[in-house]
Formats: C-alpha cells, structure tokens, sequence
C-alpha cells in the first residue's frame, strides 16, 4: 500500500476530538483519521449499492412499510427495560 501526503482543513474542535481519539487508542492522528476515511468511504460504497439494488425493487405496500418503521423503531429505540437499567449504575 503506498500512502501520500495531503493538506486538509477541518475545524479546531474537531481536530482537538480527533487528537484526544487516536491517543486513547494509541494511533497517531494520520492513521485515525485513515481508519475513519476508510469506514465512511465503506459505508458509502455500500449506500451506493444498496440504492443501485432498490433499482431492481418494487416499492413497499403501505403494510410493508409500517412493519418496516415498526421493526426499525423497535431496534433502535432504548426500551423501558434498558432505560431503567441504565438510570440504575
């Protein structure tokens, strides 16, 4: 792997957040901000493909889609359970 130099810009805080991250790793700032370049660039590799694929999609029945923001909202909603637990440490 050949790796290059490059100048970027970023906002003060955010390269005082960085800093504080890769040192509680144990990286430098380079191979932190590489690591996250590289999982963002994943991500949207995978967006694109994913969207590419929905090309191929019927469009969800209304009753799909509910079910869908039902499951969604379920998974990624805190439960009562969680909440209580969390409060409790």
């Amino acid at each position: 792997m050949s790796l290059e130099r490059v100048t970027i810009t970023i906002p003060s805080e955010t390269l005082d957040a960085v800093k504080s991250a890769a040192e509680r790793e144990g990286l430098s700032v380079s191979a932190w901000l590489s690591r996250a370049a590289e999982h963002a660039a994943k991500i949207e590799a995978g967006l694109a493909a994913a969207e590419e694929a929905m090309a191929y999609v019927d469009p969800p029945t209304p009753d799909e889609q509910a079910w869908v923001d039902d499951f969604m909202n379920r998974v990624t909603q805190p439960t009562l359970t969680t909440k209580r637990s969390q409060g409790a440490t």
